[in-house]
């Protein structure tokens, strides 16, 4: 079943999908999830990318209803957080939009 989230990444950053199968909310948010982690220790344009999907991510997040902003909270942000370092924390937290910070700072000291 299409959504906001689904038709979203799909238009936007289609390359964070593993697969081009049906695929639900929560699991496209974990793919854009790893897609981001495993470009942060990439080169300067694949950490440009990570910074793309986390943009669109922030905007879905702020344009979105309730029920998208607890899947991002639960999925995309649980699955960074649960990877997070000390070491790591900066560097990740400047990738993220400026609006999202907070919430996925709470995120962090929740988990």
């Amino acid at each position: 079943m299409e959504n906001k989230i689904i038709t979203t990444v799909k238009a936007w950053i289609p390359q964070c999908l593993e697969s081009a199968d049906e695929v639900s909310e929560y699991m496209v948010l974990k793919q854009v999830a790893n897609y981001c982690l495993k470009n942060f220790e990439g080169s300067d344009e694949e950490q440009l990318m990570a910074k793309e999907a986390m943009n669109v991510i922030g905007l879905l997040y702020y344009n979105g209803s309730l029920h998208i902003k607890n899947a991002i909270e639960n999925e995309f942000l649980e699955r960074m957080a649960v990877c997070e370092s000390p070491a790591s924390l900066r560097k990740h937290i400047t990738y993220l939009p400026k609006d999202l910070r907070p919430i996925y700072l709470k995120t962090i000291l929740e988990n």
